[in-house]
């Protein structure tokens, strides 16, 4: 998937050529990010306890999906959507360590 934005490429048609190359890895039985721990972790996080087959498919889906946003944005324009993706990135982290750094490291010491 060596697909990326060029600089004046529009985003619409970017997505549109990145949604056609796809459909052709699943024609071509190709997969992305369907990984049955992730799903079952994206369930366990919703607090189902005993996982269907239909749910656990639902849950393989949303992180196929989820992951094919993270890639359609990587191999997006970096000048144009760099900042978002910085921004996305820095939020995730804050996310996993939610708490203040030390004052020392903070001020450059």
């Amino acid at each position: 998937m060596g697909l990326r934005q060029e600089k004046f490429h529009d985003i619409q048609d970017f997505r549109d050529q990145y949604m056609a190359v796809s459909k052709v890895c699943v024609e071509l039985g190709l997969t992305f990010g369907r990984y049955k721990s992730d799903a079952k972790a994206v369930l366990t996080a919703e607090g189902v306890k005993k996982q269907t087959n239909e749910q656990l498919k639902e849950a393989l889906d949303l992180v196929e999906e989820e992951h094919h946003a993270i890639i359609f944005l990587y191999k997006s324009d970096k000048p144009k959507f760099g900042k978002f993706i910085e921004e996305m990135e820095n939020d995730v982290l804050q996310k996993m360590y939610p708490f203040p750094k030390p004052l020392e490291t903070c001020a450059g010491y």
